[in-house]
């Protein structure tokens, strides 16, 4: 039978759980070898996300975002009253789109990731300039099946998230990516739709990188309102970078060409396919429906 990683921890679902908590209670308890491989791979995702929460909200002021995330809102197509998923939200980009898409008229987004001092900050900002997201923020992870019933969203937006899982219920690579996708399927309404993005079959990250040294080192920006972090974090958003590339073309994660990620869909339940390539062209934006 299939096990998820919270279950393997005592089904601690919807508690929030840092690298330290998990480190200890895989310190604590007797695991099966196999299990305990299962945790330890989990505890290096998750320190190695905690890290990059950090400083990805710098990858955002660059101008290969701005065009990633404009591909996501043109796919996004709220409605008044709706109820959506952000999943892997972090710092929330994804919930504005929603929202400003929808003419602030969505009804309730609600955001979802392991980490959630990103999506706080970003919500504290907002507040303070008059800005209320119709934000419920839940600690969930693509590791397991989502704490929602079947047919619960009008839609989902996930930006950067999905092909990263690299354990759903015991399985790994291709079979994770389709057990998550399975996973989203599940959860949305009959002709609900997806918007999601994926980094490319072979993605070069470096392009990016380089598309963005003008926005890191904008000196408007350092004299006017002393961000000088755009600047000293933009290595670390490289070094994370070259890691998820690496990652993928080792299949820890998993970046399918467009035609067999396509293939994949389809054999889910999903219509209406429907991409666009952006982030330099490094990265496939998909819309999809369930019929």
């Amino acid at each position: 039978m299939a096990v998820g990683l919270y279950e393997l921890i005592g089904g601690r679902r919807n508690g929030e759980l840092c690298s330290v908590d998990l480190a200890s209670i895989i310190e604590r308890n007797g695991f099966s070898q196999r299990d305990r491989e299962r945790l330890l791979m989990w505890l290096k995702e998750l320190r190695f996300w905690e890290d990059y929460s950090d400083i990805y909200f710098n990858l955002e002021k660059a101008w290969p975002y701005h065009n990633l995330s404009q591909s996501i809102k043109k796919f996004l197509d709220p409605k008044e009253g709706e109820t959506w998923l952000d999943i892997g939200c972090g710092p929330l980009r994804v919930s504005e789109l929603i929202y400003e898409k929808s003419g602030g008229s969505v009804g309730t987004i609600e955001a979802v990731d392991i980490i959630l001092k990103p999506a706080r900050e970003k919500l504290a900002k907002l507040t303070g300039r008059g800005i209320y997201l119709p934000v419920n923020l839940k600690y969930a992870s693509i590791t397991d099946p989502l704490p929602y019933p079947d047919s619960f969203f009008d839609g989902i937006g996930a930006n950067l998230v999905l092909p990263y899982v690299t354990d759903f219920l015991g399985m790994t690579g291709k079979a994770a990516l389709e057990g998550v996708l399975r996973e989203m399927f599940r959860v949305l309404k009959k002709g609900a739709h997806m918007v999601w993005s994926t980094p490319k079959y072979a993605v070069q990250f470096v392009w990016v990188f380089l598309a963005s040294i003008p926005d890191m080192l904008n000196l408007y920006e350092y004299v006017a309102h002393k961000d000088v972090t755009r600047i000293l974090q933009g290595t670390r958003i490289l070094k994370h970078a070259l890691a998820i590339q690496d990652k993928g073309r080792r299949g820890v994660y998993t970046f399918l060409p467009q035609d067999e990620l396509g293939y994949l869909l389809r054999e889910i339940g999903f219509t209406d396919l429907a991409w666009e390539r952006t982030f330099i062209q490094q990265v496939w934006v998909n819309g999809v429906r369930k019929p």
